[in-house]
């Protein structure tokens, strides 16, 4: 009953939600005009009002006033996304909509920057020089495919079409920063460079009692991204060439004893020597696209390699040494038309992804191990929206799609305690993602939507294996579901508000089962989940705005059996699958008038989960809890921010995942309070 009442209490307190349609543009006389937002997630320019799904927008003015700089802190501002690492960045755990990522390697949200898609090994990564990012809710399967089960996330990086720059500091004792970018126009109205740096610093909260060592889960962050864009003015023909870097080095894959949660200790003595993470990320990417009329033909080629050296202890005395390297190649060749009574995207795509996975033995167990995943992906796709009125669309789509997942992995047996193992093996999908939606414009300011879409994962092998069960595949996941929602602009367009109703259905569910350090992935029988998003802007005044996201539903298992304990875990909650997640942010216009017309605000932010659980039997997980944010910014009117911040300020400590083992629980931890003052001047 505690719980419930902690649950109803988080739900009553954060009602109010974040990130409507419209971006406040300008002020005429006290009434508030906005511009208009156009999405790409849907691989063709749309108005966000014409969207029938559930689409949220935020734009980089937004992120940066709400002091969020990597895609996990985008929970924030999203409707019912959760996201977290599991240990350590390179297991990222996104859920959407009940859909948790148990595969790491396969997760249940595609991330794309500025429309290529980024391996899941690299999915928490800075966001840098950004000048939007959009949320596509529910599966997304017709257009995208496996990693879309549950949504897209696509983030779009600022392209100016002239001579810009800007240089952003941050000064604090937790996380201090510097970033810079800017466009540099070669030829004018036709070539431009773009460039952007970051480099981030966090010095850690957490202390070890075995040593009396404080901070010890610090990281380091570098990334650089540039573009040689090819734009004319009027042209039809566009071409870019893009390259990022990123280069981490982290000893976050900290994991705390439950009794030492809210004192953020690590007992080295318990649980070993700190552990260390690095990755090195390298995207290279060519696009173009060529007008004719009402078609556009758009080509993204992308390459993207992903390095990482992992070391960390489980115990006492024992040292893992499980480095991985990732290899992806895609490409995405689509044709879109927009006419006066039918639009629509087609398009076929291909990708290659190569991992290879290395781990050391056990000293008097087994030997050294290495395995290779290589899976192939080909898919044709199509989409079309039938504009039958001037306020009735029908929309109808399909994706047909092909994999084949190699694997070649072997153990030796040093010991000769049998251990060992040398096998390859194969396996084909086929899958096949339909959809249908329908919007009507009830009112110019109020539109309705239905959706029937179905979400597919193919199935492949196991990429951290650890015995011979690892040689046989696990099958393909899928899911169905069924939404219904509306977008409005209200009140004179003093209120934006979205709200979307789902059910989803979902078979064959992919799971890790058997114990810690030994898991194995299989299908994990059936389960579903409904709720309630809600998505919503306020302005009742010129200078108060009340804003914010939530997320009100329920994932359980309705048919599942653990095979490894022999255990029915019928009736339970889906882990990583919180009943509640809702985020608030009041803010009020202090003064227009500061420095020559310069505007100081004030902000308060409220972050509200529900309990969540870490496993399939919910014997550990995260009660609920609340987290404050607070911020004081100014903006001038010649290109200068300054903000004065402080994230969870009332230094909450709770658990981002976790699992019980041997009579333990044992957990991750989320950021600790942070505060310092950001500075950026735009030239």
């Amino acid at each position: 009953m505690h719980d419930v009442r902690k649950t109803m209490l988080a739900g009553t307190a954060c009602f109010w939600v974040f990130a409507g349609p419209g971006a406040l543009a300008q002020e005429d006389a006290g009434v508030t005009v906005l511009e208009p937002v156009t999405v790409t997630s849907t691989k063709r320019s749309e108005d966000i009002g014409k969207v029938d799904a559930a689409v949220s927008v935020v734009s980089g003015a937004e992120l940066e006033q709400r002091g969020i700089r990597t895609v996990e802190g985008l929970q924030k501002v999203f409707p019912g996304l959760t996201m977290g690492n599991r240990g350590n960045r390179i297991y990222a755990n996104v859920t959407v909509r009940g859909l948790s990522s148990p595969d790491y390697f396969n997760p249940t949200v595609q991330v794309l920057v500025d429309g290529i898609p980024q391996s899941p090994s690299t999915f928490s990564q800075p966001l840098v020089d950004v000048e939007q990012v959009e949320f596509l809710r529910g599966p997304q399967g017709t257009l995208y495919g496996a990693n879309a089960y549950g949504g897209v996330i696509n983030i779009v990086t600022r392209k100016n079409y002239r001579n810009t720059a800007y240089i952003e500091a941050n000064a604090s004792p937790q996380e201090p920063y510097g970033e810079f970018g800017g466009t540099v126009e070669l030829v004018p109205d036709t070539l431009y460079f773009d460039y952007a740096g970051l480099y981030s610093y966090y010095a850690g909260d957490i202390d070890d009692v075995a040593t009396g060592n404080d901070d010890i889960n610090s990281s380091h962050d570098g990334a650089a991204r540039f573009a040689l864009r090819y734009a004319p003015v009027d042209g039809n023909f566009d071409a870019s060439l893009i390259y990022s870097r990123e280069k981490l080095e982290t000893r976050e894959e900290i994991y705390v004893l439950q009794d030492h949660v809210d004192d953020r200790d690590y007992n080295s003595a318990f649980y070993g020597d700190y552990p260390l993470l690095k990755r090195d990320m390298t995207n290279v990417a060519g696009q173009w696209s060529y007008t004719f009329g009402d078609f556009t033909l758009t080509s993204i080629t992308t390459f993207q390699e992903s390095d990482v050296q992992r070391d960390f202890s489980s115990g006492a005395g024992t040292r893992y040494i499980w480095p991985q390297d990732e290899r992806l190649f895609t490409q995405d060749l689509r044709l879109t038309y927009d006419g006066l009574m039918f639009s629509g995207v087609g398009g076929l795509w291909y990708s290659h992804d190569d991992f290879s996975g290395w781990k050391n033995g056990y000293p008097g167990y087994y030997g050294s191990s290495k395995n290779n995943v290589v899976t192939d992906s080909y898919a044709a796709y199509g989409e079309t929206t039938w504009h039958a009125t001037d306020r009735l669309d029908l929309t109808a789509g399909l994706r047909a799609s092909y994999e084949r997942s190699e694997i070649d992995a072997w153990r030796e047996d040093s010991y000769a305690t049998g251990y060992g193992f040398d096998f390859e093996s194969s396996a084909d999908f086929n899958g096949w993602q339909p959809k249908v939606a329908v919007g009507y414009e009830l009112t110019p300011d109020v539109r309705l939507y239905g959706v029937i879409s179905r979400g597919y994962k193919p199935g492949g092998f196991n990429h951290s294996i650890s015995s011979i069960i690892d040689a046989e595949p696990y099958d393909a996941e899928s899911n169905w579901n069924f939404e219904t929602g509306l977008r409005s602009t209200l009140f004179e367009d003093t209120l934006d508000l979205s709200a979307s109703l789902y059910y989803i259905r979902s078979r064959d569910m992919q799971f890790y089962v058997g114990p810690i350090g030994q898991q194995f992935i299989e299908n994990a029988g059936e389960a579903y989940s409904a709720g309630l998003e809600v998505d919503a802007t306020w302005r009742p005044t010129h200078r108060f705005t009340l804003s914010g996201v939530g997320a009100f539903g329920r994932a359980e298992f309705l048919d599942y059996t653990n095979s490894y304990t022999g255990i029915s875990y019928d009736g339970n909650r889906v882990p990583y699958a919180p009943d509640v997640t809702a985020h608030v942010n009041a803010a009020f216009l202090l003064t227009e008038d500061l420095f020559d017309g310069g505007s100081l605000v004030a902000n308060l932010g409220v972050n509200c989960t529900s309990q969540t659980y870490f496993d399939d039997a919910n014997s550990t997980g995260q009660d609920a809890y609340a987290t404050v944010d607070a911020s004081l910014d100014f903006e001038g009117t010649n290109g200068l921010f300054a903000q004065l911040y402080v994230q969870n300020l009332t230094n909450e400590s709770y658990k981002t995942s976790g699992y019980a083992f041997g009579g333990y629980e044992l957990g991750t931890l989320g950021q600790a309070r942070t505060f310092g003052l950001t500075v950026r001047k735009e030239f």
